[in-house]
């Protein structure tokens, strides 16, 4: 009982310690380039919002928004929070109010981020019965570089794949409990259908979880050997009832659609076909998002998920027959196994628009994390514990070793590749922190500050006043007087450097086991 009680004791302490860091860690991290449009659609949907209710004329700036269709179920959470934690930051972080109140953002993707571990636990629980293990699998979870340094600034993918894991732990816990109880209860089909709906009004692309959840259906019949027929007439109320309560709470959450609510199925079509043809470097090609390659998403699975999932998966012929032992196993390990496998299927077959490597997609990823550590697990309990070892004190040292740019980490295979000539690196623009820190220390004794040039992730953090001007790196070629300096980074890294302009700063950083340093942004002077 006392070892019990200093277990859970050391757990608790565990993640508190976690959460504290983390959150500094993550309204620490430099502004990403939509987070600035992110707060934009928060701005036009609270407009839309008084419109529909007191009248207000939109304002001009939001008569042709293009950007209407991209959902803020995630800033109604978010935007209260960020509105109290604002003045702590603006001060913490000696920034102005946008900008702090930008940065209250990233707190609160930060706990989505530990609450999807702690349904990432829950899953697990449900197919491996053995507190060691869920301890440590929820541990490397936690500490997978990819997905923490999403968390740090990530105001729309991370609360995506969050809410899908929810969706999935109450859909599969429905079914797998209807295999002993038989009945379905209201309140269980309301909590799915409110998570739905969040989950559609954060990304529209959520209603590819209706894949996922029919994967689940057909498990269950499968394995209970029940009629759909006889089921669906057992349930046709409930299934109803989840359907409209579905939709009214999407159109609650949605208010681009309350004029309009068939406008759904152009947010559809808008979004799956994306008009941002974004090339994204892979695999030392150029791949454009309206041309995606069936090899693209492949590609960055096989460089971005850890060595020790890609090894699980590998190894799930031989794991799982002893994993789909019984119906339990079945429904919610089959769920996620199909999901992971079939859905990435779709996206291809369908040739969706995707860029930014897998930041559309990151929601598979703790799916298929579940299904290599799993099998990983199944196939030999020792081996699991040694290389799991391993893989979290490699972890813990890269999360320290490369802050804040976690989020561009790559596995330890694919090292031997010459990965920034391979690889998009820096897409978000996180490095403009970094550089406007560089840009205070280098002009601090200067009384006339010269003009500098970037994008906004570089500006946001340089005071406006004490600067000639600050304008945006696309207009680098004007005639400015000169010197000044100019921030390069995402993107415009590819581009050559400009007339007369020489690197005096590079943002960069190792992985481990390498010697390949990445460079994230560079700070030029123009003389």
């Amino acid at each position: 009982m006392k070892s019990i009680f200093i277990k859970k004791n050391i757990l608790i302490l565990s993640l508190l310690i976690y959460f504290l860091i983390g959150s500094i860690y993550s309204i620490n991290t430099g502004l990403s380039h939509d987070e600035f449009h992110e707060q934009r659609n928060w701005e036009y949907n609270v407009e839309l919002f008084n419109n529909f209710f007191y009248s207000t004329p939109l304002s001009e700036s939001f008569l042709n928004y293009p950007d209407k269709y991209y959902g803020i179920g995630f800033q109604i959470i978010s935007q209260p929070i960020q509105f109290l934690l604002s003045n702590f930051i603006k001060n913490f972080q000696n920034v102005d109010s946008t900008t702090a109140h930008l940065l209250g953002k990233h707190f609160v993707s930060f706990c989505f981020f530990l609450i999807s571990g702690f349904f990432v636990y829950l899953i697990l629980s449900k197919i491996v019965k053995n507190n060691f293990f869920l301890y440590t699998a929820t541990s490397i979870y936690l500490l997978y570089p990819y997905l923490l340094g999403h968390s740090f600034f990530n105001p729309k993918d991370i609360p995506f794949l969050t809410i899908w894991l929810i969706c999935t732990y109450l859909s599969t816990n429905v079914f797998s409990k209807l295999s002993s109880s038989s009945h379905l209860y209201y309140k269980q089909i309301f909590l799915i259908s409110l998570f739905t709906a969040l989950l559609l009004s954060i990304r529209i692309s959520g209603i590819l979880i209706f894949i996922q959840y029919l994967f689940t259906f057909i498990i269950y019949l499968n394995s209970e050997k029940i009629k759909y027929s006889y089921f669906l007439k057992k349930n046709f109320i409930k299934f109803v009832f989840f359907l409209l309560s579905t939709l009214i709470l999407t159109y609650l959450f949605y208010p681009v659609f309350w004029n309009n609510p068939l406008a759904i199925f152009d947010a559809i079509n808008f979004m799956s076909n994306h008009f941002n043809n974004v090339c994204t470097l892979t695999l030392g090609k150029c791949i454009f998002s309206k041309n995606l390659e069936p090899t693209y998403i492949p590609i960055w699975l096989l460089v971005k998920l850890p060595a020790i999932i890609l090894f699980g998966i590998l190894l799930l012929p031989f794991t799982e027959k002893n994993i789909f032992l019984n119906n339990e196993n079945k429904i919610i390990f089959g769920t996620i196994l199909l999901s992971s496998m079939l859905i990435p299927l779709i996206l291809i077959f369908r040739k969706v628009h995707l860029y930014d490597e897998l930041r559309q997609i990151i929601f598979l990823i703790p799916l298929l994390f579940i299904t290599g550590i799993t099998s990983l697990f199944y196939f030999s309990k020792r081996f699991f514990y040694f290389v799991t070892f391993i893989t979290i004190i490699i972890f813990l040292i890269e999360n320290i070793k490369i802050y804040p740019y976690q989020y561009i980490w790559f596995n330890t295979p694919s090292r031997i590749l010459n990965l920034s000539k391979n690889f998009e690196l820096d897409y978000w623009g996180i490095s403009g922190k970094e550089l406007s820190k560089q840009v205070v220390k280098i002009n601090k004794n200067v009384n006339k500050k010269p003009c500098v040039l970037s994008i906004w992730t570089t500006s946001f953090f340089l005071k406006n006043k004490k600067y000639s001007c600050i304008d945006s790196w696309s207009n680098i070629d004007k005639d400015y007087p000169r010197p000044f300096f100019a921030a390069q980074n995402v993107r415009n890294l590819k581009k050559s450097k400009p007339f007369k302009c020489e690197t005096i700063y590079e943002s960069k950083f190792k992985l481990l086991f390498t010697n390949e340093e990445f460079i994230t942004g560079r700070l030029l002077k123009c003389i």
